[in-house]
């Protein structure tokens, strides 16, 4: 029998991460954190409320964890302990899918900026204030809205990415280019919400992405810019407050090389994963997948042939020559680790490019794939 051992030099530890999204306690990464050291220090996330009233720390005591920072400094690793952190994770996007990739290279976790505007005009009644004298926060809120998806080079649907990197350079006039840009309007409350009262105030977020801590600051600050000059034009009262940053993550340069050359050359060993698993049942000496291990062939790589339909399409298709390099609109457990050690990722298309949803799948066959260029990476490298 073959262990890890005798596939690897190094050590190789697998981790699965608990609360990436932070939904409990309002706080992103809270078990990378404790890997890395960061729950304690700088802030004390042990003291972080749920909605529930219990802190972090009140809740991991109750599950029978010691929960204090002297516990959680011992968890956290030192980066001498590290050579690199590589994450596999579902695309949560419709690129891969779109150019009939099953996997992807990311190269680097954009950015985000996080603002809430406020804006606050003359509660009146529908029907008896002139349209020319009234300072409606809402009509201002619409307009605002519009402008932050035209300066992000939005509302544009037939156009390709590339497309739209140009455009924005042009639009920017080279002072914020870059195709990742993404700048989303995704909540927004309206008082007091009557069908015939022009609003009092109206209050709505704005969340802006990108690659490039540059281009993500020039954009936050025209943004800004164009709030407050629609509301002195308006004539209304307007506060914008920044109530998130976090900076870009540029993965390593050496961990995408290396990825990129471990997913072309995974299709061989997937191959070989579903030639073994086909022949197992038949073979009774011993399965093929032992076999291929101990003798440390890999078997030539098959496709689906006669009537199987789309089946060879969709093999053809997965012939990694080119590997799609992305970067990351979403946040990952890679952001924290990036503070301890290189990172890297690989994508793995998802159907629809649906996430957070019911609906969010990725087929078992792609998850293969992800695995074999895992193996092939660390076969590579470790």
């Amino acid at each position: 029998m073959v262990t890890v051992n005798s596939l690897f030099t190094d050590p190789v530890e697998v981790v699965a991460f608990s609360d990436e999204e932070g939904i409990r306690f309002s706080t992103t990464f809270l078990g990378s954190r404790a890997l890395v050291g960061t729950l304690v220090q700088p802030h004390n996330l042990l003291l972080q409320q749920g909605r529930d009233g219990l802190t972090v720390q009140q809740v991991l005591q109750q599950n029978g964890l010691d929960p204090t920072p002297q516990a959680m400094a011992a968890i956290a690793m030192d980066s001498s302990q590290v050579r690199g952190y590589v994450e596999v994770h579902l695309e949560q996007g419709p690129v891969l899918e779109a150019s009939n990739k099953p996997l992807g290279v990311v190269s680097a976790i954009a950015g985000q900026t996080r603002l809430t505007v406020s804006m606050i005009g003359t509660q009146g009644h529908a029907g008896t204030v002139p349209m020319g004298i009234r300072r409606d926060p809402l009509a201002a809120a619409a307009e605002a809205i519009s402008a932050v998806e035209q300066r992000c080079q939005g509302g544009k649907l037939n156009v390709r990415v590339e497309e739209a990197g140009e455009e924005e350079e042009q639009a920017s006039g080279g002072r914020g280019s870059d195709p990742s840009l993404v700048c989303t309007v995704g909540s927004i409350s309206v008082w007091p919400g009557a069908s015939n009262v022009i609003p009092g105030s109206a209050n709505f977020s704005v969340d802006i992405r990108a690659q490039y801590d540059s281009v993500r600051s020039v954009v936050v600050l025209d943004v800004i810019d164009q709030v407050e000059k629609l509301c002195e034009r308006r004539h209304l009262t307007c506060l914008v407050q920044r109530v998130h940053d976090a900076g870009a993550v540029q993965c390593s340069p050496a961990l995408v090389e290396a990825l990129t050359a471990a997913v072309k050359e995974s299709e061989e060993v997937y191959s070989g994963m579903q030639r073994a698993a086909g022949a197992q049942d038949r073979l009774s000496a011993k399965p093929r997948a032992q076999q291929t291990l101990e003798d440390g062939k890999i078997p030539a790589p098959v496709c689906p042939s006669a009537n199987h339909g789309d089946e060879d399409q969709q093999c053809k298709a997965s012939q990694p020559d080119d590997v799609p390099v992305l970067v990351s609109g979403a946040g990952h457990d890679s952001l924290a680790m990036a503070e301890l050690t290189q990172i890297g990722m690989v994508f793995v298309r998802c159907r629809g490019g649906i996430s957070h949803s019911p609906s969010e799948h990725v087929s078992d066959d792609d998850v293969g794939r992800a695995t074999a260029a895992l193996y092939t990476y660390l076969r590579r490298t470790v």
